[in-house]
């Protein structure tokens, strides 16, 4: 029987000389990932800080990785993150992105976050993953083996977390029933079958799922049966509808946008963000509403409705208790839906203007965020009662999360402490919070993050559509942080640029004058040009068990990792000129009307540069962002020449034309710009995001 790996404290504080002993008599075939390789990256960690790679580092690299790992790329670039879900033991954090051309599907990461990277990677190839419409289309298994998504907006797929593997499970049950739901339309069977976005939620044990879609006669779901390997649709035999019946009568209820199912499995509690409550009535037009309810698993009825509520709502962890911005805010019985306390009341001031309700894992602690302008304040409750109120002396929160999966506030694993981004400088606050509730520190470097979850390891993770970051909490030091937005002024390069076309492993990362393509191979050969392998080697991991990174740098010199140098460009450089000059045609005897359209349409020139590449084939340089660097002033001397411009923060939206003419206002670009107001002649400095003169880049072959 095989002993243990090695004494972890032994390791912690060895000397280097006692280090070198340990690689040699250690017994490997006792080494477990999950217990020690952490203790052993972190030696090796402060010898590379100290000594640089050494050939310790090889050592232990062909040692831990014999029994097998597989490289992993933390990417520089990735479309918009779009859902968030932190495992249950609080070590890793999945999200489901875009791909920079959203046509070209998306993919789901797993982060370690004890580094900062990520050790799994699942792509989908032309399926868009997740959303940033509801939250929780994103969810773990409770014992973290799982992971399920919601796939091309209707589908839930459910994949085997750490093994790099597509969704071994499907349901599709969202589709016969589908969207727009009935009440929009006066024909529902005749609108289109397009499905509806499900909430979903796990089962205790993990043998099923609760999808709330509409459902036959009234219902607001179903408990589908969760197997590995199975595909499901609302046909499959085992699948339960539940009549979501209220009081012995159909409850004509619209179905959940968030679910949780109960513990102790015998409830399964939600909101709708917009309940429309179908009752026959002289008044046909009624407003939406949210509404809060539970449903009993057994009978699959409703045990009751709240509907006088305002967002944000939520549930404890248990679903035991239900906070709810009603006027005033209140504390509610989850089970029963009776209050069980107005917040206003037991607060030591008003509590008005509710941002969130955040509750700590355990569910004792309750954290709400009050965006009262003149006195913005976390007031916090422990089992129902007020313990402390911290004050912010005026300082905002930050901007709210688009995604809804994670918020401005994040609770510490064992509740004692708190974080909350400020909106002042990108910062985020560490809060110890009790009767003598004080701030402890400030964490830089937070802009572009909206939201924050508190994972195990000592680690805060911020996150945004573009942006991630890991901080230590115990010395606010950043352990990763990067955006994964391309940088203003480049485009994705041609497709046809990269020399591995077929190849889902190929990148590529920016250099001066073009890009530079890499691939990252499983086995452990990376192919990058030397010039950018100082940008490329700090995101290469190799996954020990799926779970833990291992640098691939310490392996380098050992038959588990080498470079090659970049692989042969088949591109065939550009036969014509980037631009050619084109002239405004001036008609002899023009009319002062005609002179006026003639302006109206081209500017005052007579003659400009026109691009005659695809728009991919240049950058912008220099560049001016969004602000005050895009004014006429800077963009004045480009006038005739070919310039790129972004335009919105939400989408891919890039144009290509010459500069005809900036005023105070905007411009007047050739041909238009692909968002605007064709209302308006010019496009506004304020729908730009970045622009700059057009430059040509250089093909791969140089």
């Amino acid at each position: 029987m095989t002993g243990p790996f090695v004494n972890l404290s032994q390791v912690a504080h060895c000397s280097d000389a006692e280090l070198e002993t340990l690689v040699e008599q250690a017994d490997f075939g006792g080494f477990e990932a999950s217990r020690d390789l952490a203790p052993l990256r972190e030696r090796l960690l402060r010898l590379e800080r100290e000594q640089g790679i050494t050939e310790l580092h090889r050592r232990f690299s062909d040692k831990v990785l014999a029994t097998g790992a597989r490289l992993v790329e933390t990417p520089r670039y990735t479309g918009m993150q779009r859902c968030f879900a932190l495992s249950p033991d609080g070590r890793h954090l999945a999200i489901a992105s875009n791909r920079l051309e959203e046509s070209h599907g998306g993919d789901v990461r797993i982060w370690e976050l004890a580094t900062g990277r990520v050790v799994d990677a699942v792509g989908f190839e032309r399926t868009l993953v997740g959303s940033t419409r509801e939250p929780s289309c994103l969810q773990w298994s409770p014992s973290g083996a799982w992971l399920g998504v919601v796939l091309d907006k209707v589908v839930i797929g459910v994949l085997r977390a750490f093994t790099g593997m597509l969704p071994s499970f499907t349901a599709d049950v969202t589709r016969r029933w589908g969207s727009p739901p009935s009440w929009s339309v006066l024909h529902p069977a005749h609108a289109a079958n397009t499905g509806h976005l499900p909430a979903w939620c796990w089962s205790p044990d993990e043998t099923r799922l609760f999808i709330s879609t509409p459902g036959p006669d009234g219902a607001l779901g179903c408990i589908v049966p969760f197997k590995e390997g199975t595909r499901v649709n609302e046909d499959s035999e085992g699948i339960r509808w539940c009549p979501a019946r209220l009081d012995g009568k159909p409850s004509k209820s619209s179905p959940h946008t968030w679910v949780r199912w109960s513990p102790d499995g015998s409830r399964i509690h939600g909101y709708c963000k917009s309940e429309f409550v179908n009752e026959p009535g002289p008044h046909l037009e009624q407003e939406h509403h949210p509404s809060a309810s539970t449903l009993d698993v057994r009978s699959g009825d409703l045990q009751y409705r709240c509907d006088d509520l305002r967002l944000p709502v939520a549930f404890s962890p248990d679903g035991a208790h239900l906070a709810s911005s009603e006027e005033p805010p209140r504390l509610a019985n989850g089970h029963t839906g009776q209050t069980v306390s107005v917040l206003s009341e037991i607060a030591d001031e008003p509590i008005r203007a509710v941002d969130e309700y955040v509750w700590s894992r355990d569910g004792r602690r309750l954290a709400v965020l009050v965006n009262d302008h003149a006195y913005p304040r976390v007031v916090v409750f422990e089992a129902g009662k007020l313990l402390c109120e911290l004050d912010l002396k005026r300082r905002l929160f930050g901007l709210p999360s688009r995604s809804g999966d994670l918020g401005r506030w994040a609770w510490s694993p064992d509740g004692s402490m708190g974080a909350c981004l400020m909106h002042e400088g990108g910062k985020i606050e560490l809060w110890k919070v009790g009767r003598s509730s004080k701030m402890i520190r400030r964490l830089e470097g937070a802009r572009g993050i909206d939201g924050l979850a508190w994972g195990a390891d000592d680690t805060l993770v911020g996150t945004g559509h573009h942006d991630i970051a890991f901080w230590d909490v115990n010395t606010g030091q950043p352990r990763f942080q990067s955006s994964l937005e391309l940088e203003p002024g480049r485009v994705p390069p041609p497709s046809d640029w990269n020399p591995w076309p077929e190849d889902d492993d190929a990148r590529f990362i920016p250099t001066r004058h073009g890009w530079d393509f890499t691939r990252v191979q499983p086995d452990g050969t990376v192919v990058c040009p030397p010039g950018s392998r100082k940008a490329l080697e700090p995101r290469l991991m190799f996954s020990v068990g799926g779970r833990h990174a291992w640098p691939w740098r310490w392996a380098v010199g050992t038959p588990h990792a080498r470079w090659e140098d970049g692989g042969p460009s088949l591109v065939t450089p550009q036969a014509e000129a980037p631009f050619e000059e084109r002239i405004v045609p001036v008609p002899e005897g023009e009319t002062l009307e005609a002179r006026d359209a003639r302006h109206g349409k081209w500017g005052f020139l007579k003659q400009y540069q026109a691009p005659t590449w695809p728009l991919d084939h240049y950058k912008a340089d220099p560049v001016f962002t969004h602000g005050p660097a895009i004014c006429r002033d800077n963009l004045k001397p480009y006038l005739g020449k070919g310039v790129m411009l972004r335009q919105t923060q939400y989408g891919t939206w890039y144009a290509l034309g010459a500069l005809l003419e900036v005023t105070e206002e905007g411009i007047l670009l050739h041909p238009r710009a692909p968002i605007g107001s064709y209302r308006e002649r010019l496009l506004s400095f304020r729908d730009i995001l970045w622009i700059g003169p057009a430059v040509p880049l250089e093909t791969p072959e140089g």
